[in-house]
């Protein structure tokens, strides 16, 4: 199945989703496997594909589990580890948990896995290497006089961390022309002035409100492909809160939460509820999959690195979905031969691998889960 970048329109974007992510993988691309690199490809749409020789990673086979040579027999979960993290003291491929991850009794979600908690591994009777939680002691709980709540000491750890993704879970947009123009809209203020901010009423136009609280964007710059110059859709900039006080013509609302100025025009959304990071089922990126990275979301940092959040050039249409992992590669470069005269193409070389966690129709949100060398715009994105 290649899923590369085909002619198409944009779609509706889809709801946000966050994953649990180690699934199998497919092969390296190499040179017996990765199609040759067209230069008309870019102007048909299509990113190049990746080409040279094998990358310097050993080669990764479906159903088998690269094991670290140094891996510990034991290890206890610390906080601020991650089922990432944990999975890449045993494991050569992280996204490969689930193939060594013993379903056990006494734990009855393998994805909750707690500070404290011992982690054994051995080998099965097949030989067949697992991974299994020593059986739990009672979590204590801290009760509250006069027992208003009852709260567990310590929470379940999470697959990535959390604050690497959930402002652009909830604070992040990508739309079309068409769907920033029929999105309703904030008209003015109740006092004639130019930028609104916390506590400001406003007037909004351009649907039935009907939800008790709204994300404010403000469209930025459209994405488009480099070379061909696709268009992919343009992002939003968030910019606060509104909490509706009356639905007329125009409504009411109160902003709440701004973190920038707020405008005339500026387009409301409603608020997405909180993604939940624990629940879903871990999947490989499908095979021959090529795309690279258009962008980045961290605004305050100058370099991509661990755990920085980039837009693929990949979505829906192309079968992505939250959970997928790919890796990076730097570009092909050409270079001048010294002793032989002409050029010589170099292979871009792995960088590292990112997960996918937030999927619209046309580009995918992804997170940079490991940084082996520099991360550049415009690198290539493919099966690991």
């Amino acid at each position: 199945m290649n899923i590369t970048r085909s002619s198409r329109c944009l779609g509706t974007a889809l709801s946000l989703t966050a994953v649990v992510f180690f699934g199998a993988c497919a092969q390296n691309p190499s040179e017996s496997n990765a199609p040759e690199s067209n230069p008309a490809a870019l102007t048909s749409g299509n990113p190049p594909p990746l080409t040279g020789l094998a990358p310097s990673q050993p080669s990764a086979v479906p159903g088998v589990v690269a094991l670290r040579p140094d891996h510990p027999q034991t290890y206890t979960v610390a906080p601020g580890d991650t089922l990432w993290s944990i999975a890449g003291r045993f494991l050569q491929n992280p996204w490969q948990w689930r193939e060594i991850w013993r379903q056990n009794p006494q734990v009855r979600n393998p994805d909750r896995i707690y500070p404290g908690d011992v982690l054994r591994f051995s080998h099965d009777a097949d030989g067949k290497p697992q991974l299994e939680a020593a059986e739990r002691e009672a979590i204590p709980l801290i009760k509250l006089s006069p027992q208003i709540r009852v709260e567990e000491l310590s929470q379940p750890i999470p697959p990535v961390p959390r604050d690497a993704v959930e402002s652009f879970l909830t604070r992040a947009l990508i739309l079309s022309d068409a769907q920033w123009q029929g999105a309703p809209y904030i008209v003015a203020d109740d006092d004639d002035q130019i930028v609104y901010a916390d506590r400001d009423r406003v007037y909004a136009r351009g649907a039935i409100f009907d939800q008790p609280r709204y994300q404010v964007f403000r469209p930025g710059e459209p994405l488009r492909e480099p070379d061909s110059g696709r268009y992919l859709g343009t992002a939003g900039i968030y910019l606060g809160q509104a909490v509706l006080e009356k639905d007329a013509d125009p409504a009411t609302l109160v902003l709440a939460k701004t973190i920038a100025p707020v405008r005339a025009g500026d387009r409301l959304f409603p608020l997405e509820g909180e993604a939940e990071l624990y629940s879903f089922e871990p999947h490989p990126v499908p095979p021959d999959t090529y795309g690279f990275i258009l962008a980045k979301l961290d605004t305050d940092v100058t370099q991509i690195t661990q755990y920085s959040s980039i837009v693929i050039n990949l979505g829906a249409q192309e079968g992505l979905e939250p959970g997928h992992v790919l890796a990076i590669y730097g570009k092909d470069r050409t270079i001048d031969d010294p002793v032989s005269g002409g050029t010589v193409r170099l292979p871009g070389e792995r960088s590292g691998l990112a997960m996918v966690y937030k999927v619209y129709d046309l580009v995918s949100y992804a997170l940079v889960m490991q940084a082996e060398r520099t991360i550049r715009l415009q690198d290539q994105v493919t099966t690991p």
